[in-house]
């Protein structure tokens, strides 16, 4: 499976690009040993956003603050602060305005301080197009005699770059039953999107999960269920 084998190649990379990064730009930094395995990085579309966070995997080290840089692989440049994320104390920080392309690798190095002294240095190279997980939309549901509305939120301006070619799916379940749509969306997701479920059954219960769908090989991210139970006489304006 591609997937796999880009995965697989990726981490050995991790040290080798730190040496020749160092050596062919000249940059020095004070590393501590094991910089590519010391943590756990995640990077995810949360509403749109790309968030990259990372975990220490030695709880009993405690950094106060993180610093975060990355350079691009491909382009002949130093790495850059991010500055919204210097000395910052949250373990997270929003890269949509940084990183913007899928196609490039981004080299990346985090390091956590206790007051002036470094207490740790991760690195890790990121795909979008591979790396990048999809958070579920928010939703609401609201019940009818036999329909079910759906309102999937969205922010008001979502730029082309963040949408990644992603499908929108809403499942619907009852009594074992479970059925996908995926609707049609003209144009940028973007602003609350309002979804049809009709021809149900009136008195019956029913479940709706929505998510992202952006490949066959990626696991999707569910949100959890929410459900209602039709009423008779549950009419709206959606009608």
């Amino acid at each position: 499976m591609l997937l796999s084998q880009n995965a697989f190649i990726v981490r050995p990379l991790n040290l080798f690009l730190m040496v020749c990064i160092n050596l062919v730009f000249g940059i020095s930094h004070d590393l501590p040993d094991d910089t590519s395995e010391s943590c756990t990085f995640k990077i995810s579309l949360r509403n749109f956003r790309s968030i990259l966070s990372w975990e220490l995997k030695n709880h009993s080290i405690v950094a106060t603050h993180y610093t975060l840089l990355y350079t691009i692989m491909s382009k002949p440049e130093d790495l850059k602060m991010v500055k919204n994320c210097a000395n910052t104390t949250r373990s997270f920080c929003d890269l949509t305005d940084e990183w913007r392309s899928t196609h490039e690798a981004y080299v990346t190095i985090v390091k956590g301080f206790s007051g002036n002294t470094t207490l740790f240095s991760c690195s890790h190279n990121f795909w979008l197009d591979i790396d990048m997980s999809f958070e579920p939309p928010e939703f609401e549901i609201v019940g009818f005699t036999n329909h079910i509305n759906v309102i999937v939120k969205f922010p008001s301006i979502v730029k082309e770059e963040s949408q990644f070619d992603l499908s929108l799916v809403i499942e619907e379940q009852s009594e074992g039953i479970v059925k996908k749509h995926k609707p049609a969306i003209k144009g940028n997701m973007s602003g609350n999107f309002t979804y049809i479920i009709d021809k149900l059954i009136p008195n019956a219960n029913y479940c709706v999960s929505v998510y992202f769908e952006h490949n066959d090989e990626q696991a999707v991210i569910k949100s959890p269920l929410k459900c209602t139970l039709l009423q008779p006489g549950q009419e709206s304006e959606f009608s």
